[in-house]
């Protein structure tokens, strides 16, 4: 229950639309951590796909789907400069804040190669007939938008 009042609060803070893996999420990946992580795989992290990405590194998982703060990514790319292992490494450019929170966003919605569920704010619900009408039950009454 407090991960759906936590997704709903990010979904409000954010807007309603989800974070793409591909488009968004990926690019930040290759260009900010391609010298270590995506030909090479440092520490047998390689951010150069998705899968890759979700299998981890040698020490195991480095995403924990809903929650950024307990993510070893999110730990990595936000601890303070003069603490060892911070990434992106201090002689490479840094990650922008606005990079940051855009993958913390996106781990929080649940770390989905695909943005999923509903993403549309005028749909009523999640039951979408063919992309364009939205079934909705109001006091009993199935109604279609």
């Amino acid at each position: 229950m407090s991960r759906y009042i936590y997704s709903v609060i990010i979904l409000f803070c954010f807007g309603f639309s989800q974070v793409d893996y591909i488009s968004e999420i990926q690019p930040i990946f290759s260009s900010n951590c391609g010298n270590c992580h995506l030909g090479n795989s440092s520490g047998g992290l390689n951010l150069s796909s998705y899968s890759n990405l979700m299998n981890g590194s040698d020490d195991g998982a480095v995403i924990t789907p809903y929650i950024h703060t307990t993510s070893e990514l999110y730990d990595r790319i936000t601890r303070s400069e003069s603490e060892a292992g911070d990434m992106p490494p201090s002689n490479t450019s840094s990650l922008t804040q606005e990079q940051i929170d855009l993958i913390a966003q996106w781990i929080d919605e649940g770390a989905y190669e695909q943005p999923a569920g509903c993403t549309d704010p005028e749909a009523y619900n999640c039951t979408d007939d063919n992309g364009a009408n939205y079934t909705f039950e109001i006091g009993g009454i199935q109604y279609v938008n």
